[in-house]
C-alpha cells in the first residue's frame, strides 16, 4: 500500500491469531487511510451537520477504513468510521452526508454512551485494537455463525468491551432517533433528504440481492420498512428536497471517488476511466492507477498535464511527491512535498509527508527543516504514531537525547505500552532542561500513566 494515503495501523498483528482468522479469506488488515484531500472533503460535506447537532467540529474525527465492505460506525466518543466501500459506492455528496447524519445522530443521541465512555480516552490505535479483537465474533455473526468472547488485545492488553457487534450494534429504538436526527439536520442545512432516502433503496437491494451474506452496515444499523418510509415522508415534506448538490460538492465527491479507486483498484480504475475522458477526475484516476501500477513516467506525464492546468492545487503537488518519493527518487519529491506544504500551511499530515521525504535524504539541513514540520505537526497529529517515530529519527541525528526520549515515550502511549513509556518520559524528564514545554511533557506523561487504573 502507498505510504502517502495508507498510514498503517499495523496493531500488533502478530499478536492478534483472531484478526488473522477473521480476514483470513480475504488476506486484509484493518488500514486506516490518512489522506488530506479526503479528509477535507468530508469535513467540507459533514461540518455544517455537526454544527447543526451543536458539536464542535473540531472535536469530531473522520476515520477512513480501507475496506471494500460497506459500513460506517462511531465508536471512542466523536469518531465516526467510515469503509472506502461506502464512500466508493455513494453516487453523490448528498448520499454521504446523508449517512454521516445518521452517524452524527448516534453521536449527538448519546446511544451507546457507556461504551463510549469506557473507550474515549482511548488512542484511535487502541481503539482498532479493541474492535479487532471481537472481529472473528463479527466475522461468525455477518455470516450467520456464532461466536464467543474474544481475548485480550495487543501489547496494552485493553480488554475488549463485548463483542464488536454488540459494541456497534444499535436498536431499532435507536435507528428511529437517529433517523430523525438526521432529518433535522438536514433540514436546518437545508440539504435534501433524497441522498438519505436513496441509500437505504440502496441497502435494501442489497439486502434482497445477498442470500446468506449481508455487509456490516447492514447488520449493525438494521433496516426495517419504517426507515424507508420515514424517509421518504421527509422528501414529500421537506421545503429543501429537490435542491441539488453543489458544482464545487460534485466536483470534490468526482475526484474523491476517482481518487480511492485509482489507488484501491488501479485495474478497475483504468477500465473505468477511459483515456478519451478528459475530466478531471478521470484523469487523476489514472495517473494514480498508472502510478501504482509501475509506470511512473505515464503516472508523470498525465500528473503534469493536470499541473499545468491548476499550478496550485496542493494535492497535485502531494500527489506528485509521493510518486516520487515511493520510487526512490526521494530528493526529487522535496520541492513538490514543500510546494504542497506551502499551499496547505495548516495540515499536519502533509508536513509528516514531507519531513519523512527530508530525512531520506540524510542532509543535516534537512534534517532540521524536517524536525521544523514535525514540530508544527504536532498542533493537529499529536496523536499519529508516524510522527513520533520520525521525531526519534530526527532528533536522534541532530543529537538531542532528550527529545529523542520523549518521542519515543509518545509512540509507546500510542501503542499502549505503559511500561516503555515511563521509561522514556522518566529519561527524557533527565534529559532535558527543567522547565521547558518539552521538560513538562515528560512528567505528564508519568503522570498520566499513574493516573490511570491498571487493567
Amino acid at each position: 500500500m502507498p505510504k502517502r494515503i495508507f498510514t498503517l495501523f499495523c496493531l500488533a498483528l502478530l499478536a492478534l491469531a483472531p484478526l488473522r482468522a477473521a480476514h483470513a479469506q480475504g488476506g486484509q488488515r484493518l488500514n486506516l487511510i490518512r489522506d488530506a484531500e479526503i479528509e477535507n472533503t468530508i469535513r467540507t460535506f459533514v461540518t455544517p451537520i455537526w454544527k447543526a447537532a451543536g458539536l464542535d467540529p473540531s472535536a469530531v474525527e473522520i476515520m477512513i477504513v480501507q475496506d471494500n465492505s460497506l459500513n460506517a460506525f462511531v465508536a471512542g466518543g466523536q469518531r465516526i468510521f467510515i469503509n472506502t466501500g461506502l464512500i466508493m459506492r455513494t453516487e453523490t455528496p448528498n448520499q454521504l452526508i446523508g449517512v454521516l447524519a445518521h452517524e452524527t445522530g448516534h453521536i449527538a443521541g448519546g446511544h451507546l454512551a457507556r461504551m463510549q465512555e469506557e473507550m474515549s480516552n482511548l488512542s484511535t490505535m487502541q481503539i482498532l485494537e479493541t474492535l479487532l479483537g471481537g472481529a472473528i465474533m463479527a466475522g461468525g455473526a455477518i455470516s450467520g455463525s456464532g461466536g464467543g468472547q474474544p481475548g485480550p488485545t495487543g501489547p496494552g492488553k485493553t480488554p475488549v468491551p463485548g463483542s464488536l457487534l454488540s459494541f456497534l450494534k444499535y436498536s431499532q429504538t435507536q435507528e428511529s432517533s437517529a433517523d430523525q436526527a438526521s432529518i433535522t439536520f438536514l433540514q436546518r442545512t437545508r440539504q435534501s433528504p433524497k441522498g438519505s432516502l436513496e441509500f437505504l433503496r440502496y441497502l435494501q437491494r442489497e439486502e434482497r440481492m445477498l442470500i446468506g451474506r449481508r455487509d456490516p452496515y447492514l447488520t449493525t444499523h438494521p433496516l426495517t420498512p419504517d426507515r424507508i418510509a420515514t424517509f421518504e415522508e421527509a422528501v414529500r415534506t421537506s421545503p429543501y428536497a429537490n435542491t441539488p448538490d453543489t458544482p464545487q460538492f460534485l466536483d470534490m465527491h468526482h475526484r474523491m471517488v476517482a481518487k480511492l479507486m485509482g489507488f484501491i483498484s488501479p485495474a478497475s480504475a483504468m477500465q473505468h476511466f477511459s483515456e478519451a475522458d478528459r475530466s478531471v477526475p478521470a484523469r487523476y484516476a489514472r495517473a494514480i492507477a498508472l502510478y501504482r501500477s509501475g509506470a511512473l513516467g505515464s503516472a508523470l506525464l498525465t500528473l503534469d498535464g493536470l499541473l499545468k492546468e491548476s499550478p496550485n492545487d496542493p494535492y497535485f503537488h502531494e500527489l506528485r511527491g509521493q510518486m516520487l518519493f515511493e520510487n526512490g527518487r526521494a530528493a526529487e519529491s522535496v520541492a513538490s512535498y514543500r510546494r504542497a506544504v506551502q499551499l496547505l500551511p495548516g495540515v499536519g499530515v502533509v508536513k509528516i509527508d514531507f519531513a519523512r521525504a527530508l530525512l531520506e535524504t540524510n542532509n543535516p539541513d534537512n534534517d532540521r527543516e524536517a524536525v521544523r514540520n514535525l514540530e508544527q505537526a504536532t498542533q493537529t497529529e499529536s496523536d499519529s504514531f508516524d510522527l513520533w517515530r520520525l521525531s526519534s529519527v530526527a532528533y536522534a541525528r541532530l543529537n538531542n537525547p532528550g527529545m529523542t526520549s520523549l518521542a519515543r515515550a509518545e509512540m509507546a502511549i500510542i501503542r499502549g505500552n505503559r511500561a516503555e513509556a515511563t521509561s522514556h518520559a522518566a529519561a527524557a524528564e533527565r534529559q532535558l532542561q527543567a522547565g521547558t514545554p518539552a521538560w513538562q511533557r515528560a512528567q505528564d506523561i508519568k503522570a498520566y500513566i499513574n493516573s490511570r487504573p491498571r487493567k
